[in-house]
């Protein structure tokens, strides 16, 4: 599966749904669906951006923001512009990037944070979704040591699995 796009939108929660490559025709059943806010988390010379994606959620009466995150650069202070872009907009949220990994690990990431989340629950959930980290392992290595780190900081030990 290496490689290969998140078909559907999967929902992480009550708030937040994630996606891979979306066309204006995804936008507007989101839209249909009740979702309120977009985060675009892909980089503006990605192919297949949507270049006025801004234009088309906004007419579909959604807020839009745009965070390009390059898989190679995730960094915890983009992390955390990130949580607090999902903390601030009108819910749920659909966030989306090219394959769904950045979306998808981003979204675990924040609920996990909330609720507590091991490298094994992580990978379990990631697995579920149809997601392959493997096929991208900085981007996995920089989620799963940010769940590393932040348990360490609460006190709780870690299942890390690689």
């Amino acid at each position: 599966m290496s490689g290969k796009q998140l078909a559907d939108i999967h929902s992480i929660d009550n708030e937040i749904f994630v996606a891979g490559e979306l066309s204006p025709e995804q936008l507007q059943q989101a839209s249909q669906q009740g979702l309120r806010s977009v985060i675009n988390l892909r980089m503006p010379k990605e192919k297949g951006f949507l270049a006025d994606e801004p234009e088309v959620v906004k007419s579909l009466g959604m807020e839009y923001v745009h965070i390009p995150v390059n898989p190679s650069r995730l960094s915890s202070e983009l992390v955390a512009q990130i949580f607090e872009q999902i903390d601030q907009l009108p819910k749920p949220i659909l966030m989306h990037c090219s394959l769904g990994l950045r979306s998808a690990g981003i979204a675990l990431l924040r609920t996990g944070m909330k609720w507590g989340i091991t490298v094994g629950e992580f990978l379990q959930r990631a697995e579920e979704m149809g997601l392959d980290f493997d096929a991208r392992p900085v981007v996995k290595e920089f989620f799963l040591d940010y769940i590393t780190q932040h348990l360490e900081r609460r006190g709780k030990v870690n299942d890390k699995q690689e």
